[in-house]
């Protein structure tokens, strides 16, 4: 790359040195000696632009074609600016190689220099575009999902374990009514009415318990995992479900709880 830069500098010192003429529009005072001075401040140019020292380079390059005007100049000015990182000003000077209206005839290396004014222009102008905005984040949804499952099961729970509580009581106090008036193991017979009572509701206190606990527990689930809040819509995840669906099976002394997500 170095070399070509280079090699592309020195044709336009070149042409500077053979043929006055082939300027596009050499000022009326161009003596002879502002001519020599412009090589010589074009070479100036070409070993700074060598060492990579860029502002110096762009002051030499400048300073010749203010002596002796070549698009070639003003081409080597717009990359001593871009090597700057002055994109906005290297634009403008490659813009000023393209816009150059050219000699009828004119030499190869002002067809040179419009041809890499354009390629090297192009990269600039995209290095000049702003950057594409990053997308927009998802929006959240407002708040979880219902409370009212949660609501409702923790309501079951209160229900089962107070009806659990009431007959456990109530059977308690008919057991121990029916001890009172037993002899030993023996009770009387108008008694076995009041033994089944007492049994039944055991068992019904059982079964309070049982659901009472079983709609307390769902009731922290449903809680948690508060249905209807963050589940994936069905077009975009096919495999997501919607919130959370529980079932409980109850008997005596046994439940089972079963859920999908």
């Amino acid at each position: 790359m170095l070399s070509n830069c280079l090699r592309r500098c020195a044709l336009a010192v070149t042409l500077l040195a053979a043929a006055p003429a082939l300027a596009a529009e050499p000022p009326e005072a161009a003596t002879a000696e502002a001519q020599q001075l412009a090589r010589t401040k074009a070479h100036e140019g070409l070993k700074l632009y060598g060492a990579d020292r860029w502002q110096e380079a762009f002051e030499a390059f400048q300073e010749a074609d203010r002596l002796y005007h070549a698009p070639t100049l003003v081409l080597y000015m717009a990359r001593c600016q871009r090597k700057l990182g002055k994109l906005e000003a290297a634009r403008a000077l490659y813009e000023q190689v393209l816009d150059e209206a050219l000699p009828e005839d004119p030499p190869p290396a002002f067809l040179e220099a419009r041809k890499d004014a354009e390629i090297e222009l192009a990269a600039v102008r995209d290095a000049l575009k702003p950057p594409a905005p990053p997308p927009a984040p998802a929006p959240r949804p407002e708040g979880g999902g219902s409370l009212v499952p949660a609501g409702i099961a923790f309501g079951l729970g209160a229900v089962g374990l107070g009806v659990g509580a009431a007959t456990g009581i109530a059977s308690l106090s008919r057991v121990s009514d029916i001890k009172a008036r037993c002899d030993g193991q023996r009770c009387p017979a108008e008694l076995k009415g009041d033994a089944d009572t007492a049994a039944t509701l055991g068992h019904v206190s059982t079964v309070g318990f049982v659901v009472g606990a079983a709609a307390a527990a769902a009731g922290v689930v449903l809680l948690a995992l508060r249905p209807g809040g963050d589940a994936a819509p069905e077009a975009a995840a096919p495999q997501a479900r919607r919130g959370a669906v529980w079932s409980a099976g109850v008997g005596l002394g046994r439940i089972e709880l079963r859920g999908e997500f």
